[in-house]
């Protein structure tokens, strides 16, 4: 339901099944052409979202090795 919040960010998982489920669309060919470009452009913002969020989470897991490593 916090997905469907007006300006809420998907979690990873949310974003990566929502892209398979794109990916299955677009496979299948009998896509739209209309709503094939939404489809897309959908799927290119959530491949930023998984992008920024796999990111966020290398730089949380070095810092945490980081300071593993120092004590």
């Amino acid at each position: 339901m916090s997905d469907k919040k007006k300006g809420s960010e998907p979690t990873y998982a949310a974003a990566s099944a929502e892209l398979e489920q794109i990916l299955h669309d677009i496979e299948s060919g009998e896509i739209d052409l209309d709503v094939l470009s939404e489809k897309v452009e959908r799927a290119a913002a959530l491949l930023a979202i998984c992008r920024q969020k796999l990111a966020a989470t290398e730089t949380k897991v070095k810092k945490v090795t980081a300071d593993l490593a120092a004590a």
